[in-house]
């Protein structure tokens, strides 16, 4: 009986789904009042859910995936496919982010059991033992897999380098398991609370990772700089290395700054950065300030702090060595000439350049060209080095750049100021430079592993996929803290807070607030006592009879109206004039 009705079940379910569309999307929703509503902020639909297993009793706060027509209508029914979470669980926030951006979770099978048989590669005419180099890894402090080490040393005419990149692409072979599932997720995604990473833990945290003491599988660039830090010449091997020491931006800091000494001598990699950053301030490499938030959490999944990840120069030294690194390894592809991958960054547009220079001109700032330089938009930002200015700028600069992608054709990296440039030192968490390893592999007869003549013709496809599953992950990791932060911020209702303008739209204001960085929205009816039009030209709103303005960088006070944790949302209104309430009647 159970069986039957089992089977009657999945039948009128496929109906269901027959019916609502012949290729149905999955949205993942919020269980509210009988209805499911949309996590995502763009969907204002909601919808009735029918044939839910019978094993499922839906509750106030659920979320779940429902699949929908592919155009919905109004009072449109969806077809139910899982249960997520509910709003109560512990780290909802990443599971709701995970499940609307279709990340994937577990391993195939098959993947798993590829991970777990991987062995180290033995020494041979085409890897080199460079055990004996005492290479470093220097990551965060809750780093747990480790891409890349680094060594340096003085020679006659200037400075050795090497950079010692996970060989990942003698584990992960082309359409081989861990490949399929490494294409599809396209890189790994970075929560809170976890990693959804690219390849299994036995690769990611093990064999591949460069742990210290351990004997692990690279393929390295080694490199001759001159006495000024221009590149020579370079050359990639693989090889076997063994990473000295595992430390940490706050300990190089440290050392940078005479404050602390380690066992390993940083002296020449120190020198080499010093000498890569001022080639970097030659070339005009475009210099924001545009801090990353970083939230932290108890292990009940609370909000314990927020912060700015801080970017000091012992996160700039490992930066400036890949980079070189990076370099090197587009400037091969294109001497192979055999397909390449690069990463790559187009100028801004005329219409963003346009709208820039409106804003500037309402500052009585000099105007850019449209043929602009990364170096014109740091000679505005060190105009306006301190202030609300500062602030504006950056965002305004960073708002006005183009997206950058990966692809198969070389137009350069315009922020950085390179003619060229690729992804090369992070194999373990971005499949676009696991593909350059195959790349240099196959084009330098460095062994197994190399890139199929199938996989050359398809890397305009490859760039695509990569780029959109790097935006869905960005998408992702910038949902969950929203919601983190909403989820905190529910007992908070009614109070009063300090912020600042980070956007102005024609339908209203966003706000980040000083305290913890959370991002909300001042709708025009939560602007009081005038009708207010927006200046697009400078980016402003105006009201028609006070003549008050509110323009980016401004600090306003504002009363939290309502919190939304599902989406991420909160809306807030301005505070009345001259009221220090911390609480206020909404």
């Amino acid at each position: 009986m159970g069986r039957n009705f089992k089977k009657h079940f999945e039948q009128k379910r496929q109906e269901a789904l027959d019916d609502i569309s012949d290729k149905p999307v999955v949205v993942t929703c919020l269980w509210t009042n009988g209805r499911a509503e949309p996590v995502d902020r763009k969907i204002h639909q909601s919808f009735y859910v029918k044939f839910i297993p019978p094993s499922i009793r839906l509750k106030e706060g659920d979320v779940l995936d429902l699949e929908v027509p592919r155009f919905v209508r109004a009072n449109q029914a969806g077809v139910f496919k899982r249960l997520i979470c509910n709003m109560k669980d512990a780290f909802a926030p990443t599971l709701i982010s995970m499940a609307e951006a279709h990340l994937r979770g577990p391993f195939s099978e098959e993947a798993e059991k590829e991970a777990r048989k991987a062995t180290l590669p033995e020494i041979t005419k085409i890897r080199k033992d460079l055990r004996k180099i005492p290479f470093v890894t220097i990551d965060g402090a809750d780093a747990k897999d480790f891409d890349d080490a680094v060594w340096a040393e003085k020679d006659k005419s200037g400075w050795h380098v090497m950079v010692g990149i996970a060989d990942v692409s003698w584990y992960v072979r082309p359409d081989s398991a861990l490949d399929k599932e490494a294409y599809r997720r396209g890189n790994s995604t970075y929560f809170p609370d976890r990693v959804v990473p690219m390849l299994p833990f036995e690769l990611s945290n093990g064999v591949c990772s460069l742990n210290p003491n351990e004997p692990r599988g690279a393929l390295v660039c080694e490199i001759w700089l001159d006495k000024n830090g221009v590149k020579k010449r370079h050359k990639f091997h693989r090889a076997l290395i063994q990473s000295a020491a595992r430390l940490t931006y706050t300990q190089v800091q440290a050392v940078m700054d005479g404050k602390e000494k380690l066992d390993v001598d940083l002296s020449a990699l120190i020198s080499v950065y010093e000498l890569l950053e001022k080639q970097r301030k030659k070339r005009g490499a475009l210099e924001l300030d545009v801090p990353e938030r970083q939230v932290i959490l108890t292990k009940k999944g609370q909000v314990k702090s927020v912060h700015l990840r801080e970017q000091t120069p012992a996160n700039a030294l490992i930066e400036e060595l890949m980079i070189l690194a990076n370099i090197s390894a587009a400037e091969t592809l294109i001497e192979l000439n055999k397909g390449a991958l690069f990463r790559v960054h187009d100028r801004p547009s005329a219409e963003k350049i346009e709208t820039l220079n409106s804003y500037l001109k309402s500052l009585n700032k000099k105007s850019i060209p449209n043929s602009v330089l990364p170096r014109d938009f740091n000679a505005i930002l060190s105009a306006s080095k301190f202030g609300k200015q500062n602030y504006v700028l950056n965002t305004f600069i960073l708002r006005t750049q183009a997206q950058a992608v990966y692809s198969p054709e070389n137009i350069g990296h315009f922020g950085l100021a390179l003619s060229k440039y690729t992804h090369f030192t992070s194999p373990i968490r971005r499949y676009s430079d696991l593909l350059v390893h195959r790349l240099l592999v196959a084009g330098l007869k460095l062994g197994e592993g190399g890139i199929m003549p199938e996989q050359v013709k398809k890397l305009g496809e490859f760039c695509e996929h990569i780029s959109l599953t790097e935006r869905q992950s960005a998408t992702a990791e910038q949902n969950a803290v929203d919601r983190y932060l909403a989820n905190s911020m529910q007992e908070k209702l009614g109070e009063l807070f300090t912020g600042r303008i980070s956007s102005v739209t024609a339908f209203g204001l966003f706000i980040t607030l000083d305290e913890t960085g959370a991002d909300g929205f001042i709708p025009f009816r939560g602007m009081h006592g005038d009708y207010f039009r927006f200046d697009e030209k400078r980016t402003r709103l105006v009201g028609r009879y006070s003549g008050r303005t509110y323009q980016l960088g401004d600090s306003v006070q504002v009363i939290l109206c309502e919190c939304n944790p599902a989406t991420g949302d909160l809306i807030f209104k301005f505070a009345p004039k001259n009221k220090k309430l911390i609480k206020y009647g909404l």
